[in-house]
């Protein structure tokens, strides 16, 4: 397990752009040429666990992502922004037990101190194509 310690003010900086809604609309073209993704299918599965068991072990944190068949199980179950936590919880549950996951992409994020900026290692396992 990593010691507890703070980020470095670069680090925060640099996380503060990663999360800023100027820098989330990034296109899949400069995406791609920074971090290509890595499609995960039944020909490269084991290897492709095996090296993102890897990135996730050595990683800063995590992002996630699901694709489901899906979004609201009914236009009264959509989260609006005045709903409380608890009641915005149930209505995201209620829809996400009526969907399947089609998608799953999952992206280990590690600090690059010497280049002030994250290396990121995408991965998307599409559940079609794993024959799932």
């Amino acid at each position: 397990m990593k010691p507890n310690k703070l980020p470095s003010p670069s680090f925060s900086r640099a996380l503060a752009r990663a999360l800023s809604p100027a820098t989330t609309t990034t296109t899949t073209t400069q995406c791609a040429s920074a971090f290509p993704l890595k499609t995960v299918t039944t020909a490269n599965f084991e290897p492709s666990l095996a090296e993102l068991r890897r990135h996730v072990r050595s990683s800063d944190f995590v992002a996630i992502d699901l694709e489901m068949s899906g979004i609201t199980s009914a236009p009264w179950r959509e989260s609006l922004e005045f709903d409380r936590s608890d009641v915005r919880y149930l209505k995201v549950r209620d829809s996400a037990t009526k969907f399947a996951v089609v998608q799953f992409g999952v992206c280990p994020f590690r600090w690059d101190s010497s280049n002030d900026s994250f290396v990121a290692h995408p991965y998307v396992l599409s559940f079609i194509l794993l024959g799932l």
